[in-house]
């Protein structure tokens, strides 16, 4: 099985534990917590007693902009650390979670590739079959490391996180699948409880019945 280590620029601490509660730590080698250090008083762990997670604190230069340099501080370190394990790399914001399909997927990644698969939005499922700038969502791809390990992201730049995947694509053209099945929610914690319950609800239905008619959930190519 592959060795999957998840990176998660930290900004809502908060947050971090119940996206915890989605991670199956059966299938995940590490997951690396990068806190933003402009907004910690003081140094602290959440999950010190969980050998499987890494915290670290990172200081934003002026112009840099939230979550890209604590990507790079964490690709750094799994190039200094992991290489070697040749694990698969796959970033989580912190106001997101894993979708429990995605434990389902783990097994068709295969070493030397890349891959990107759906998301789950509130009304829609969003396609990664183009990983390409404005087409797809970080949480919507994951690749082996060693064949994007010398990519980072453009620290000054907001849409850092679509021009990464998109360099990796085009580095790894023929390296490149697409799972076509969901594998991702978007911004999934930052609906409340009631809505949350709803659109789970929601789509289970929904699936259910397009199962049943034998139909396909219409997706769309572009948020």
């Amino acid at each position: 099985m592959s060795k999957i280590i998840i990176i998660t620029p930290a900004s809502r601490f908060k947050n971090l534990k119940i996206l915890k509660k989605s991670i199956n730590f059966n299938f995940i080698f590490k997951w690396i917590i990068i806190y933003d250090g402009n907004l910690i008083k003081n140094y602290f762990k959440q999950f010190e007693k969980i050998n499987q997670i890494e915290e670290f604190i990172y200081f934003p230069s002026i112009n840099e902009i939230q979550g890209n340099g604590q990507r790079n501080y964490a690709l750094d370190h799994i190039k200094k650390n992991y290489s070697t394990e040749c694990p698969f790399i796959y970033f989580l914001d912190d106001d997101n979670i894993i979708h429990p399909n995605f434990y389902k997927l783990i097994s068709k990644f295969q070493k030397n590739h890349m891959y990107t698969f759906d998301q789950q939005r509130t009304r829609y499922i969003l396609s990664g079959i183009k990983p390409k700038l404005y087409y797809i969502d970080q949480a919507m791809f994951i690749s082996d490391f060693n064949i994007v390990r010398d990519i980072r992201f453009n620290s000054s730049t907001y849409n850092a996180d679509g021009s990464y995947i998109e360099e990796c694509y085009k580095k790894n053209t023929k390296n490149h699948l697409y799972i076509n099945e969901v594998g991702s929610y978007y911004n999934y914690l930052r609906r409340n409880i009631i809505r949350r319950s709803y659109y789970i609800i929601y789509w289970f239905l929904k699936s259910l019945i397009f199962k049943i008619n034998r139909k396909k959930i219409q997706k769309r190519l572009q948020p």
